[in-house]
């Protein structure tokens, strides 16, 4: 099994002027985790990678999943495709609502409300259940797909209810319209709402505000080639592309959205253009997952391999960005199996995170390095040390 996630470490350095001159960000993240997975068949590491993460499990499952299917030469069938598409857009929802209920109200220095996250990861079971009934999603060529849209509908009502009161309203009475936005920002009583407008009022909705340098649609168009050939680990621990670090993520994800156009072209890429962006992200999840809904239908599944050699690359766009999953068959076992999570991405040492933080100055530098790297949402606990010049 993979060992345990781990943690940040990020260390502001202030210069003389109290400026901060340089960002250590630490990790002990054991990136090189997933060559533990090699020397199986792919039906076994597909059927139990899903339990091994506390978060994000549907995605690192469907990342695989497309990774191996595509090195066994298996193209799975639409119906498939969009059943594991309504997976993945579930457990964002779930994902992002989870941290605006429980992360959000800590940055306003307010207690968590547990109980609107406590029903919130129970609809990603509700959701496989509802989809494959057999439990095998996870199955390379397709596990039974049998859509029960009376479960499925009570599902999309139970989101629906979750975004009304995350938002006090209607995502689109809130994020189509910027108008809207703003006067729910000013007058809203939700957690969300609160951050906002404190952000506002505190002149921090800039704050983190670096050139944008996000991540491309399908991601750096050298990944495959660069995970395929990162047998040190080094490459994951550090990823660029000719040396850009790309942010991923929300914001990268909803760079066109009409919301997310204005609050970039007010405050460049900081802490209220990321905030907002996953929101809108909710949003945007929601309506797909209900247009996907109505189009499900069944598959009996069960393609089968059609080679035992090759190599796959799986990507998803998950919660926090785009997670990339990388494997290579070997006489229908795997030999090599590399993942890179978007945490690696945000958080280094040259990613947007440092970039947003160098030349910051002022009182509570440590409290607004926590708001900006909760806008980034790591996967993995966080800590923070400002340290004067030496």
């Amino acid at each position: 099994m993979l060992p345990p996630e781990s943690s940040l470490a990020i260390t502001l350095h202030l210069s003389r002027q109290g400026r901060v001159e340089r960002v250590e960000i630490g990790s002990d993240r054991l990136v090189r985790a997933s060559d533990g997975l090699t020397g199986r068949k792919p039906e076994q590491v597909l059927a139990f990678l899903p339990t091994l993460y506390s978060l994000c499990g549907t995605a690192q499952g469907l990342a695989g999943l497309r990774a191996v299917e595509t090195a066994a030469g298996i193209d799975a069938p639409p119906a498939q495709r969009m059943a594991r598409h309504a997976l993945g857009l579930a457990e964002s929802l779930t994902e992002h609502a989870a941290s605006v209920f429980r992360d959000w109200p800590a940055l306003l220095g307010e207690a968590p409300d547990l109980a609107a996250v406590k029903p919130l990861r129970p609809l990603i079971t509700a959701m496989r259940k509802a989809l494959y009934p057999d439990g095998d999603w996870a199955r390379p060529g397709g596990g039974r797909l049998a859509p029960d849209h009376h479960a499925l509908d009570e599902i999309l009502r139970r989101f629906e209810d979750t975004l009304n009161r995350l938002l006090s309203g209607p995502p689109e009475e809130r994020l189509d319209e910027y108008s809207d936005f703003r006067a729910w920002v000013a007058h809203g009583g939700s957690p969300a709402s609160r951050l906002l407008r404190r952000l506002d009022d505190q002149d921090m909705a800039g704050f983190g505000h670096c050139p944008p340098c996000l991540m491309p649609e399908l991601g750096p168009h050298d990944l495959e080639e660069r995970l395929g050939a990162d047998g040190d680990g080094a490459y994951r621990a550090r990823p660029d592309c000719h040396g850009r670090v790309f942010e991923t993520g929300p914001l990268a994800s909803h760079q066109t959205h009409p919301l997310v156009v204005a609050l970039m072209a007010e405050h460049g890429c900081g802490l209220s253009s990321r905030f907002a962006a996953r929101l809108v992200d909710m949003a945007t999840s929601l309506r797909e997952l209900e247009e996907l809904v109505q189009d499900l239908c069944a598959d009996s599944g069960g393609l089968a391999i059609a080679r035992a050699d090759g190599t796959g690359l799986g990507l998803v766009d998950a919660a926090r960005g785009l997670l990339a999953h990388w494997v290579e068959l070997r006489e229908g076992v795997l030999s090599g199996y590399r993942i890179l999570a978007p945490t690696e991405w945000n958080f280094h040492p040259e990613g947007p995170l440092a970039q947003g933080l160098l030349g910051a100055w002022g009182p509570d530098l440590e409290a607004k390095a926590r708001l900006l790297a909760a806008s980034l949402d790591p996967c993995v606990p966080f800590r923070i040390e400002v340290r004067g010049h030496a």
